[in-house]
């Protein structure tokens, strides 16, 4: 555990310092320097170690501890010391919302291409419905167009890219003109993403936005400002929250997860510095009936996971950053 974001933790959860208070902090220390009795000095040292004692347990006292869902391999978790604290997405929220404040927005024109590098893991435990054996480890190049038409696909160590212009779901929206759309406000966003969340999916309404917004997250390249505002989205939904973890290449970040049913939690894993997005993953927590797919696996082993390495706007397909 980095030092200094326990001590950034330990700080977003007290009140912070206003003028007011230095001012009467200034008046109390100019007064105690002032010649005092021999006899008075001792009571008031005391007082003072004794409010300082208070402060400290009330801080311990006031920190949120849970455990982390750690990734010692791609395919088992294992929890992290008790003792460590993590911050809820609110506080992660803020933070983004503060940092993005710096940065411009940059979408790409109409024909230019988003292009991200990405290393998938897949779990040779689950049970694919074709019968086919889940791709383990790869890494995967893709670009998509600006205007969201067309996307192009390449696998490391081959030259070939393949261009596809048909999408999963052409209802579930993440290009560029899209992300341009949506309102930076985060209430405003809320309510937009409930209604293009439930033309998009069959799922219920919190859910279905939770999904929406991990979607745009992973998937859109969303520059930093309506990111931040996606991170308040998701903090103000119910069975949202955030743990420290490790991704797929073993960088530190924060995971924000929301329960998928079937006993999944998905996860998508933000930098802790400056917010950009690391990757995702599917944890299976289990279920007393597991889903045909599932039944290879144990409590807390990863389904999927994602980690994206590189990403920039090109001219064209095939070309990198």
């Amino acid at each position: 555990m980095n030092e200094l974001d326990m001590v950034r933790d330990l700080r977003s959860q007290v009140r912070q310092t206003e003028e007011r208070d230095l001012h009467a902090a200034r008046r109390r220390v100019l007064a105690s320097m002032a010649p005092q009795p021999r006899g008075s000095r001792f009571p008031r040292l005391a007082l003072r170690a004794a409010a300082v004692g208070a402060l400290g347990a009330a801080l311990v006292a006031g920190v949120v501890v849970v455990q982390n869902h750690r990734t010692d391999g791609p395919g088992k978790g294992t929890a992290a010391p008790a003792w460590m604290p993590v911050a809820n997405v609110e506080t992660v929220a803020k933070r983004a919302t503060a940092a993005a404040a710096r940065q411009p927005d940059v979408y790409p024109r109409a024909d230019q291409w988003i292009y991200t590098k990405r290393e998938f893991y897949g779990n040779p435990a689950v049970v694919q419905a074709d019968g086919r054996k889940t791709r383990s480890r790869y890494t995967e190049e893709a670009w998509s167009r600006g205007d969201g038409k067309e996307r192009a696909l390449r696998d490391e160590g081959d030259d070939r890219i393949t261009r596809r212009k048909d999408g999963v779901n052409p209802r579930l929206r993440f290009d560029p003109d899209y992300l341009r759309s949506l309102p930076l406000e985060p209430s405003a966003l809320l309510e937009r993403l409930k209604k293009d969340a439930v033309d998009a999916t069959s799922l219920p309404e919190a859910r279905a936005v939770s999904h929406l917004a991990l979607t745009i997250l992973q998937e859109g390249a969303p520059p930093a400002r309506l990111r931040a505002a996606l991170y308040t989205v998701m903090s103000k939904l119910d069975d949202v929250g955030v743990e420290r973890v490790r991704d797929l290449v073993g960088r530190e970040g924060w995971a924000i997860y929301t329960d998928e049913g079937e006993g999944i939690r998905r996860e998508i894993i933000i930098d802790p510095d400056t917010f950009a997005l690391l990757g995702g993953r599917r944890i299976y927590l289990g279920t007393p009936n597991p889903p045909s797919a599932y039944k290879n696996l144990s409590a807390g082993d990863v389904v999927f996971s994602v980690a994206q390495v590189a990403d920039g706007i090109v001219d064209h397909p095939g070309d990198v950053p």
